[in-house]
């Protein structure tokens, strides 16, 4: 399955990389495509908001109404009302905080599998041109270190899930240290020489936990350092924006603390991430984020709960009356009929 989603995605940046020519402008033109797909998704969301905001005064009698019910029977009959209310309103709980999300896995999965494996499934080298390029990178990490990084074939070991980026940044030592490699894989090694694996100066192969040991202090680690940074800070701007937006619009919402818990872990999670996996899934996440936030503030614009919530009001309305007219000219007819 998964090997599936790979190869579309691989497809997709191999689609871009001619057009673009270099791998960090395509990575911002699918985080790009991938945020428009998303975007209905947002809407759907928003739209939720105000509607879950216009919902919050009935939802405050139902709980005041039971009040002075048993512990165990106040909750049974407002989970009850509750839920009969969603279903009049037209109100899904579920879809509204959960469908972003799912929709988001697999692309950060199939990004993940493109990112982890950009010789196979972006370049579409060899199997076996792969194995004899990561046994001569581990090699090359063994006597500079003393650590050797484990194979591609191999599953024990963090770093052989990034062997192949790190092939990608050593290709000319790779060559170097074994020339005959040039004989055997000389196409695939060309191709991997041609392929731009950068933007700005970075390294979109290199994993920051593992950058600073390995350089020390100059520009290019700072630039690979400062990815988690980012990664956490705009993860932190679009929480805190979110937040402040639903407490404005909805200063009685509940599970404030559990929000407020949310609003810290999600940038926490974001620069843990980044912090161990290669530079380019770091910058997915800030494009990613940043796009998530100019969205965030156009969209709370368009849709504004006043706005949404009084579109609602009026639909509701004209959909009102259009059942009453309806019915009245049915129960016509009907007497009608009982009079002939």
């Amino acid at each position: 399955m998964f090997d599936f989603l790979y190869g579309i995605f691989g497809y997709l940046f191999r689609f871009l990389l001619p057009i673009v020519g270099n791998y960090g402008l395509a990575l911002l033109i699918f985080t790009l495509f991938f945020r428009a797909i998303l975007l209905p998704t947002t809407i759907k969301q928003q739209k939720s908001s105000a509607k879950m905001t216009r919902l919050q005064p009935k939802l405050k009698r139902i709980r005041e109404k039971y009040q002075d019910y048993s512990p165990q029977e106040r909750n049974m009959k407002i989970q009850q009302e509750t839920s009969e209310l969603y279903q009049r309103e037209g109100y899904s709980s579920m879809g509204a905080s959960c469908a972003p999300l799912l929709f988001q896995l697999p692309i950060l999965w199939g990004l993940y599998g493109v990112i982890r494996n950009p010789l196979k499934y972006v370049l579409e080298i060899s199997e076996e041109a792969i194995a004899a390029l990561s046994g001569v990178m581990n090699t090359i990490t063994a006597a500079a270190t003393g650590e050797a990084v484990v194979t591609a074939g191999n599953a024990a070991g963090r770093a052989s899930a990034y062997i192949e980026a790190t092939i990608i940044s050593n290709i000319e030592a790779i060559v170097e240290a074994k020339p005959e490699l040039l004989t055997q894989f000389g196409a695939e090694i060309e191709k991997i020489r041609a392929f731009d694996f950068s933007v700005f100066g970075i390294d979109l192969g290199s994993i920051p936990k593992e950058f600073y040991g390995e350089f020390g202090i100059s520009k290019a680690s700072i630039l690979v350092l400062a990815i988690p940074v980012l990664s956490g800070l705009t993860s932190l701007l679009t929480s805190v924006i979110s937040q402040i937006r639903q407490k404005k619009n909805n200063p009685n919402m509940e599970n404030q603390q559990m929000m407020g818990c949310m609003m810290l872990s999600m940038p926490l999670m974001s620069v843990w991430f980044t912090w161990s996996m290669p530079a380019a899934m770091g910058m997915y996440w800030i494009l990613s984020n940043v796009l998530a936030f100019v969205q965030t503030l156009i969209l709370g614009h368009i849709y504004a709960p006043r706005k949404t919530i009084a579109k609602l009001m009026v639909d509701e309305t004209i959909y009102r009356r259009s059942y009453e007219k309806n019915r009245k000219a049915v129960l016509g007819k009907s007497e009608e009929t009982e009079t002939e």
